[in-house]
């Protein structure tokens, strides 16, 4: 009796912490939640920001929610903000961007009933915390067959903001992807020149990187440093060099110097993330990736990238999708 009364009160014991993660992860209506984003730049950077407020602006109407959004968050500030937030007892708080990682990780724990989520977060240590990542080396690899494909010289620069894991790591695929296209069109001398700004809005180091790079050779610039990749693009216009846009579409605004783009669709990313959190399918302590089979990434191409160039592009995509 003694033993089938342990039996029991494990039972008991185990379906009592099942409760509590079904309680944590249950199913939320979105309108009925408190949804906080936060971002460390402002609009008009032609890139990560104006792609997380594209993303933003597409869930807010297809949602029909509202979602408060912090613009310019600086590292220094960013743990006080999400504190406040936790506080005032938001449901969801998604902090966009890889240098947030550690302060939502120091101060989750205090604020178990709030969820966070850490888009492009490279760790979550607490079952109220997810990261997840677009696996931007997919990209990245996309940009290069655009490269290697209109290259004529063999010199590429790349201008990246800082060099973390996730950002060398995009930037060896892409490195690599186009040495093998230059390989196959009989340009065996390439160089590619790679620098970071280690800042992501300063513009004027973004464009003096930029000069040098072209006044030693470079043709091509493959930039992803949000507001310092302005900088790069204005001093590549003036200079005559092209520019692969990354993660926004500055193609758009300047065709003629940022002949194509690897934009970045968050409306799909931000979509995945609330639809799974309203299902209580985002789970905590997890670092999830998306990527070519959620048809994040989107080419874009301007006037000079032929039909033929698009369409490696494509094939591509069709062989990494499956």
């Amino acid at each position: 009796m003694k033993r089938y009364g342990r039996v029991v009160l494990a039972g008991v014991f185990m379906l009592l912490l099942w409760g509590c993660a079904v309680h944590n992860n249950r199913p939320k209506a979105l309108e009925a939640c408190k949804i906080a984003v936060l971002l460390p730049g402002a609009a008009g950077d032609l890139s990560w920001n104006d792609t997380n407020l594209a993303g933003i602006a597409y869930c807010e109407k297809k949602f029909q929610i509202g979602i408060e959004l912090m613009n310019n968050v600086k590292d220094s500030e960013s743990e006080q903000l999400l504190v406040e937030y936790g506080e005032k007892g938001y449901d969801l708080v998604l902090a966009s961007g890889e240098q947030f990682t550690d302060p939502v990780n120091t101060m989750a724990g205090q604020y178990p009933d709030t969820f966070f989520c850490i888009i492009n977060g490279i760790r979550a240590d607490y079952e109220n915390v997810a990261a997840v990542r677009p696996r931007e080396y997919e990209a990245s690899y996309m940009a290069a067959v655009i490269t290697g494909n209109i290259m004529e010289t063999g010199t590429a620069g790349m201008i990246a903001g800082y060099p973390n894991e996730g950002m060398e790591h995009l930037l060896d695929v892409y490195e690599e992807k186009v040495r093998e296209i230059l390989r196959e069109r009989g340009i065996e001398e390439a160089a590619f020149l790679r620098a970071y700004t280690n800042s992501w809005t300063d513009r004027s180091l973004g464009r003096k990187m930029a000069e040098q790079m072209i006044d030693s050779g470079a043709e091509i610039l493959f930039v992803y440093s949000n507001e310092a990749g302005l900088g790069c693009i204005e001093a590549a216009r003036d200079q005559g060099a092209k520019v692969i846009g990354f993660s926004s579409n500055p193609t758009r605004e300047h065709p003629d110097t940022v002949v194509a783009s690897i934009k970045f669709d968050f409306g799909k990313l931000y979509e995945w993330i609330l639809s799974r959190y309203e299902n209580g399918r985002l789970r905590g302590k997890r670092t999830e990736e998306v990527g070519l089979k959620e048809e994040i990434f989107v080419p874009v191409y301007s006037s000079h990238i032929s039909q033929e160039i698009r369409e490696k592009v494509e094939q591509e995509q069709r062989r990494d999708e499956k």
